[in-house]
């Protein structure tokens, strides 16, 4: 089934509107729909001291959050008017703790979610918008660097395989996305051989499976090679000359991933390549 419902989600933290282009682009080459919602976020109460603070300084809060979402709202009105008029506009509030709640619930409706990869210091929160869509909303997420330029995905992809439920979820949400007769490179990093792990031959069966959908299958099982999983995925997709990867996200807990890195953490922030995610 192809893709025919594209979203994404930005707030009013996020001054730069590239991702619509991005989305747009996308949505033009699978003649999908597009729509973003845009979040006005608005500003938690202060404490102090355990107790909240004057009600002036609240008020004044209030006042400056309120103009910081009317701005954010007219800049936008008149970026989309004047370049990508196609784009459906939905707009709402949300606390800046409920950004993730936010985006899981209209990610639910789409068939991906297209997201910005977090900068470090992720002021915009992007990696919120993506864990919401992931985990809250249950729906694919397509993450791009900020300097990706719309291009065709889908003609050389690699697939990171770790014999997963999360890996296999990602294969099988991203085969609406391939082009007919599509090279994939199934990739295993320190495969393990053995019935619970990868099998007899790591990469064998899914590369089989992915044989009779008519794609153009090759097997590459790398060593880590002292590397963290997801720089070496991201050095076999450029071996590769891939326009995409595609991974399971976040087969550990997202904390542990936070706190130690992991594929998922690594791959979402330094990829030079668009990354297809579903958990």
């Amino acid at each position: 089934m192809a893709v025919r419902d594209i979203s994404l989600c930005i707030s009013s933290l996020e001054t730069d509107f590239s991702l619509l282009h991005q989305g747009a682009g996308l949505a033009d080459a699978w003649e999908a729909h597009l729509s973003c919602c845009a979040m006005g976020i608005q500003p938690a109460p202060v404490y102090s001291d355990g107790m909240f603070v004057s009600l002036d300084i609240i008020a004044s809060q209030m006042q400056a959050g309120e103009e910081d979402i009317l701005r954010f709202r007219k800049n936008l009105h008149i970026h989309i008017k004047e370049n990508l008029p196609a784009i459906e506009l939905r707009e709402t509030r949300a606390f800046a703790a409920g950004i993730a709640e936010v985006t899981s619930m209209y990610a639910r409706y789409a068939d991906m979610l297209v997201a910005r990869m977090p900068e470090k210091t992720d002021t915009a929160r992007h990696g919120e918008i993506i864990e919401g869509a992931l985990f809250g909303g249950g729906r694919p997420v397509l993450v791009l660097p900020k300097a990706w330029k719309p291009a065709p995905l889908g003609a050389r992809v690699l697939f990171a395989w770790d014999a997963s439920r999360e890996a296999s979820r990602a294969i099988h949400d991203a085969l609406p996305l391939l082009a007919p007769g599509a090279e994939v490179c199934v990739t295993t990093v320190d495969a393990q051989i053995g019935w619970e792990k990868h099998g007899e031959a790591p990469g064998l069966d899914i590369a089989a499976h992915l044989a009779r959908h008519g794609l153009r299958v090759t097997v590459r099982n790398e060593d880590s090679l002292g590397k963290p999983v997801g720089e070496r995925l991201a050095e076999s997709a450029r071996n590769f000359n891939a326009d995409l990867i595609v991974m399971g996200a976040y087969r550990h807990a997202k904390l542990a991933q936070r706190l130690m890195g992991g594929p998922s953490h690594f791959l979402i922030a330094e990829s030079p390549l668009p990354v297809y995610m579903s958990h």
